[in-house]
């Protein structure tokens, strides 16, 4: 039977993990086909699918030709990439499969972090001559050119980043902290003028590496090389709308990159995808360069994607349920609650399941009713009228589901409810099912360290573990008990009982903790274990010749000997209690009226019960108890001495 227990319970947890991993991808993955389609009705155009990315090509930095890239664009049926030697510039042109095919240099071309090519080759850079300056130049294998032979396009005292977008033959480049879009012929007159700020930079709190131009997109990337606080960052900002389509920072987690941090250098859109590279370093001497390719989605197959994704998740989540209430099943089989309890535990989980699923319905169809909202507000003529039926609909789903999440969740009170009184009704019996268990699990330790010995040992009477004891391997036990006898005058004829009692029964027990060789460090955890059940008042059971079921200690002496190497000698003094039993009878309350007893006049002493027969006194200096029954006629105190 504990075989059989042992495997249900190993596949209920295995089948619980899934199951709870799988509702966690779910919910992601609902999340995120409502906030595309929010981003859909908002506008949005662009994204990235990370989960779909390409490795391209990895490299050592420094083992040459294999330098390492700062930037890389597709380039003569293969790719053209550059990185910076000292203050010089490599191009270097790289086959389909990224393998070296040739280069060139650029003396003085500064750090390489972005260029653009146009449609007759040419490449379009910054160099430093005079500051910073945009050239154009063709890209010459093994050949090697001065920055001060190029003809200047535009010159600028700040470092100058440049792309080229060859689908709208347009020059980008960011100057100061904007990024410029200009024709070809006039870089000194930007037909578009965008602040880094705007497009989701934080300037002097990100470091921005590199970007591209795919009009009306501009893509940017930040992050430092050896810091958490400045991850790796990707961005899309549209132009025309001048709006955000995304700021995220990358997963790198899920890229496979052998290092801790991730420097971002690169990015360029091919429209389909961006092209990336990474300095995968750990912040000393090694390093890798990585060129990932990441698809780029559209809104529409955004929304598409994670539809399927979503949809792929929800079987997984039903095969997953399905596991699992079977290892559940075959796992209730052999708990030791009570059938009851089992039933009503699932009652009220599903009705807490029932609840959260309705919870889920009810915010999707709200966060559906909002972007059919914007839609509507949005449209005019025949697609309006078709959003208001669609939109009236959705309310009226919308109140459905609110109807039956108020009916579930009073089905869910009344099943904690029915539940909770199950619980009630038997954790006593299980407390002590539990109690009883361990210790004869700590009665099996006892026996098993001392060999069966006699010994004396104390534990708790609620132990917390089967390592809740402390064996004393007693020298001496002392025991001592008192009786309470009244040594003063008694009221004549008082029966002598009522003036004595038992007192207390105490035992003083001598001895040590025992152990191997050298287990002086164990056995000192040992009696800090002691120390705290008496700084706690813990109730304990004294097992010996003399035995106290309920006992608190009431003291402890260790004397110090650092000769000892394998005991540590202790007494304990420990005072036997009992739970207080009161034998008074409470006399009962008489709760009707026997009737009215007839007033007769007697000579006893006649107490008023009106207000006027209360007098208060203040009393004075000079005052005394004879003066006061002297005015008021009170014989008692007009007898009293006072001392």
């Amino acid at each position: 039977m504990a075989a059989t227990v042992d495997i249900a319970k190993n596949a209920y947890n295995s089948t619980l993990s899934v199951l709870n991993n799988v509702k966690a991808a779910y919910d992601q993955a609902n999340t995120d086909y409502l906030d595309s389609l929010d981003d859909q009705a908002n506008g949005a155009g662009l994204d990235i699918n990370e989960s779909a990315h390409q490795l391209m090509a990895q490299y050592v930095v420094g083992k040459s030709p294999y330098v390492g890239s700062q930037y890389c664009i597709p380039y003569g049926g293969g790719y053209l990439i550059s990185y910076s030697s000292g203050e010089d510039t490599i191009y270097q042109q790289m086959d389909s499969s990224m393998k070296y095919v040739s280069k060139m240099t650029v003396k003085n071309g500064g750090h390489g972090s972005s260029f653009g090519i146009d449609n007759s080759g040419n490449i379009w850079a910054s160099v430093r001559h005079n500051g910073y300056q945009i050239s154009k130049f063709p890209y010459q294998p093994g050949s090697t050119i001065e920055a001060s032979s190029l003809t200047s396009l535009y010159n600028s005292p700040d470092i100058l980043r440049v792309n080229y977008d060859t689908s709208n033959n347009l020059v980008g480049y960011t100057t100061a902290e904007s990024y410029c879009v200009c024709d070809p012929e006039n870089l000194s007159n930007p037909k578009k003028t965008v602040s880094l700020s705007a497009m989701g930079f934080s300037v002097g709190q990100q470091t921005w590496q590199s970007q591209s131009l795919s009009y009306p997109y501009i893509f940017w990337q930040s992050g430092a090389y050896n810091s958490n606080s400045d991850p790796a960052t990707v961005g899309c900002f549209n132009a025309d709308t001048n709006t955000k389509e995304f700021v995220k920072s990358y997963l790198t987690s899920s890229y496979g990159m052998k290092y801790s941090y991730n420097e971002p250098e690169g990015i360029y859109s091919t429209g389909s995808a961006v092209l990336v590279t990474f300095n995968n370093n750990d912040n000393g001497s090694n390093s890798i360069n990585y060129l990932f390719s990441i698809p780029t989605l559209t809104a529409d197959s955004t929304v598409s994607e994670r539809l399927k994704a979503l949809n792929n998740l929800k079987k997984a989540l039903a095969d997953a349920t399905t596991a699992f209430n079977s290892a559940k099943s075959d796992f209730q089989k052999y708990q030791s609650t009570s059938k009851t309890i089992v039933k009503d535990t699932r009652l009220y989980k599903n009705a807490m399941k029932d609840v959260k699923s309705q919870q889920k319905l009810v915010l999707s169809t709200k966060k559906k009713i909002a972007i059919v909202t914007k839609q509507y507000n949005k449209a005019t003529g025949t697609k309006k009228a078709a959003l208001k039926k669609q939109l009236d609909n959705l309310k009226k789903v919308y109140q459905e589901q609110n109807s039956a999440l108020t009916k579930l969740k009073k089905k869910q009170a009344t099943a904690k409810s029915k539940l909770s009184k199950a619980q009630s009704k038997s954790l006593s019996a299980q407390k002590a099912t539990q109690r009883a268990i361990l210790k004869k699990a700590i009665g099996a330790a006892v026996m098993a360290e001392t060999g069966g010995k006699d010994v004396t040992w104390i534990t708790p009477v609620n132990p917390g573990s089967k390592e809740s004891y402390a064996i004393l391997w007693p020298d001496s036990e002392d025991f001592s008990e008192t009786v309470n006898v009244n040594e003063t005058a008694v009221i004549k004829h008082t029966p002598i009982n009522t003036v004595t009692q038992a007192g207390t029964e105490s035992i003083s027990v001598g001895g040590a903790l025992i152990g191997e060789d050298g287990s002086v460090p164990t056995l000192v955890k040992k009696f800090e274990r002691v120390r705290g059940w008496a700084q706690n008042t813990a109730e304990v059971s004294l097992i010996g010749q003399t035995s106290f079921p309920h006992a608190i200690i009431s003291g402890i002496d260790k004397p110090h000997d650092t000769y000892l190497t394998n005991q540590v000698p202790l007494t304990i003094t420990l005072q036997k209690v009992d739970w207080a039993d009161s034998n008074v009878k409470k006399k009962a309350n008489s709760s009707k009226n026997k009737g009215k007893a007839n007033k007769k006049s007697g000579s006893g002493h006649k107490q008023k019960n009106s207000k006027s027969a209360v007098r208060t006194v203040t009393t004075k200096p000079g005052d005394t108890y004879y003066k006061f029954a002297q005015k008021y006629q009170c014989q008692c105190c007009s007898t009293t001495q006072m001392e």
